[in-house]
């Protein structure tokens, strides 16, 4: 047996071979108060949450409800998901609202996501590489919720405070409901895990006449609102001036958990359930009988000779706990007032305020902004804030520092269509000072062109379509900028105040099977085609055909939305070339039948006063061939069909 996996073999021993508790009546003196250990955790339990099964979708939304008290924060997202039998991942909506600064790392390898979120309130550490759509702006979860699901079935909602790091997994739950309403203080169970900012609350006390110097490390995991078994995985690192003091771990939970402990300390192990060592997770252990009351775990520790309980903490159930003791029990005093020890001032995070700032561009004028209390709330003091020509200082308002200038200033660098410059700021922490490339791109010198072609050839522009044609659609914005990235967001084609808008293209998906994203043009051009269904009541004779394209900047993640509209001219199939038209049809059909019943009424009326009075013969009844075209008509009638590209009423 190695070094390294002895200490946990001999926790191992002592917990197999601990000695029963000595009986001690008396009360237990124990004033619990804050002391050093820390203590962080991983949990499924959020504040409202809930998890679908979604089937027979495209696409899926995930959506994120993310409370924070500070000003600016940081939170590592991570998207999860495993391929079933070599089959792509189905596409996924993730909405992020957010009520204060966020600084996002955000990771989701493999997996086909787009990013609903504001960026006015969330800076990505690096740039996400996947498609990303400006969040509407609303007031309460439920009109967030009702806008989500109309893009997509929604598989979970989660509401968090004080996320530090999220996984969140996109495998199916199968065996949850298939529509999602939240639920308070709901286990996510393996769709989500997080970690919250904020440690534990972890106190610790001297325990009255007891003698030595045994430390009780006691954990407390409250019950979930849901009891199906689980294992807690434990890890503690005790690192103690004074060497290796005799300790104990006492774990108490719900009888449906069990532990797995990973010690990097001798120690006796005191639980419920049952538990396992991380170096031999195959033998199970059974536990005991522990109280689950404050007072009875503290009487506990005393009857196992514990003169100090160095950490005392309760935490909802988790699936992870880490423990950390440096100074071990020797921090607490011999008064029962422990000594509580402050954690040293975080330095400033230059790296974060430098995201923080972000050009906003307008009647060629160049402004930054920088809210004062963002500045203090990440410990910066800022001695200098200038345009890469010194001379352009900062404005100091009362709550915030704001630089700006004209594009003809400051040392400005203008090109055609781009604006740039570089932001200079100098710490109060930091020898040398920090720079910022930051552009401004002319906007309003961007046109929008939408064309209409009848053949995937694109070489003739048409204003007008007949129904049940297939067209052929080509969005263009000039001039061309290659710090400008763009995308289609949206297109749809309104028929008039009687019909249903038909959605061609939702947040940059095709919304039908009638509508297919082309590959874009040599030039960039975005293409998309889509079958005018064919028959429709009341027909319509114009319509209203446009597009919203999303543009971004590089440089930053705000989006600015454009839209450009075109009139079209629908056209009914003509008799020439497209066959004949319902109301012909009929008309024909009639005319048809009247005239071969009155050519059968003629011919019988001569019969009956032509014939020989003596002979008699049968009469021979002959089809008319205007009843014989009039039958055809009719089959042809029957037997149209219609395609299913549009929810107008069908004829």
């Amino acid at each position: 047996m190695d070094r390294g996996t002895l200490p946990q073999a001999v926790a191992l021993l002592l917990a197999i071979c601990s000695l029963s508790p000595t009986s001690l009546a008396e009360t237990v003196h124990c004033d619990l108060q804050p002391v050093d250990p820390e203590v962080t955790y991983i949990t499924s339990q959020v504040t409202n949450g809930c998890v679908a099964q979604v089937t027979n979708a495209a696409l899926e939304v995930h959506i994120l409800f993310l409370e924070f008290s500070k000003e600016v924060s940081t939170l590592d997202l991570t998207l999860q998901t495993s391929r079933q039998n070599g089959t792509q991942p189905r596409e996924v909506l993730l909405v992020l609202s957010v009520s204060k600064n966020v600084f996002l790392k955000f990771q989701a390898p493999g997996v086909p996501v787009r990013l609903a979120y504001n960026p006015n309130l969330i800076f990505f550490q690096e740039p996400p590489g996947v498609n990303t759509t400006q969040l509407p702006s609303f007031t309460t979860k439920s009109q967030l919720l009702k806008w989500a699901d109309t893009e997509g079935p929604i598989a979970s909602a989660a509401e968090l405070n004080e996320p530090k790091s999220i996984l969140l997994r996109l495998d199916q739950a199968l065996r949850e409901p298939s529509t999602c309403s939240l639920e308070a203080h709901k286990d996510m169970g393996h769709t989500l895990e997080w970690s919250p900012h904020t440690q534990a609350s972890v106190r610790g006390c001297r325990l009255e006449g007891v003698a030595g110097h045994k430390e009780a490390h006691i954990l407390r995991v409250l019950p979930g609102p849901e009891s199906w078994p689980r294992t807690v995985t434990v890890k503690v690192e005790l690192s103690c001036a004074s060497g290796d003091p005799e300790a104990v771990l006492i774990l108490q939970g719900p009888p449906y958990v069990s532990w797995l402990i990973d010690a990097n300390h001798t120690m006796q192990i005191w639980t419920t359930g049952k538990y396992s060592f991380k170096i031999f997770p195959e033998g199970n252990i059974s536990g005991y009988d522990l109280p689950d009351t404050t007072q009875g775990l503290l009487e506990e520790a005393q009857r196992l000779n514990a003169s100090v309980v160095a950490s005392f903490v309760e935490l909802p159930l988790a699936s992870f706990v880490s423990l950390r003791a440096r100074s071990c029990g020797s921090g607490l005093q011999p008064s029962p007032t422990p000594v509580q020890t402050i954690p040293p001032r975080e330095g400033c995070n230059q790296e974060l305020l430098l995201s923080l700032i972000q050009p906003k561009c307008s009647d060629d004028v160049m402004t930054l902004v920088l809210k004062k209390d963002l500045i203090s709330t990440l410990r910066c003091t800022i001695m200098n804030l200038t345009f890469w020509d010194s001379s352009c200082k900062a404005e100091d308002r009362e709550d915030q520092l704001v630089l700006r200038s004209t594009y003809s200033k400051c040392g400005m660098k203008v090109t055609e269509n781009v604006v740039s410059n570089e932001v200079v700021v100098n710490f109060l922490s930091s020898s040398s000072p920090q720079r910022k490339k930051v552009q401004c791109i002319n906007m309003d010198s961007l046109s929008l062109q939408l064309g209409l072609y009848l053949s995937p050839h694109f070489l003739q522009t048409s204003n007008s379509i007949e129904l049940g044609q297939q067209g052929f659609v080509q969005v263009s914005v000039s001039p061309s900028i290659p710090e400008l990235t763009i995308q289609l967001d949206s297109c749809q084609l309104n028929l008039g105040p009687d019909m249903e808008i038909v959605e061609l293209i939702q947040s940059q998906a095709a919304k039908s099977s009638c509508v297919s994203l082309m590959s874009p043009s040599p030039g960039g051009d975005m293409r998309f085609s889509f079958l005018l269904r064919g028959h429709m009541v009341p027909m319509p004779t114009t319509g209203i055909l446009s597009c919203t394209v999303a543009l971004r900047p590089r440089t930053w993640s705000l989006e600015v939305h454009r839209t450009v509209s075109m009139r079209l001219n629908i056209v009914s199939p003509g008799l020439h070339d497209k066959g004949l038209v319902l109301p012909a049809v009929l008309g024909i059909t009639f005319g048809a039948f009247l005239i071969g019943a009155l050519l059968t009424a003629a011919l019988w009326y001569i019969y009956l006063h032509t014939r020989h009075p003596s002979k008699r013969e049968p009469v021979v009844a002959v089809a008319a061939p205007a009843s014989s075209e009039s039958s055809s008509t009719n089959h042809s009638i029957g037997s149209t069909q219609s395609t299913p590209c549009s929810t107008s009423s069908m004829a």
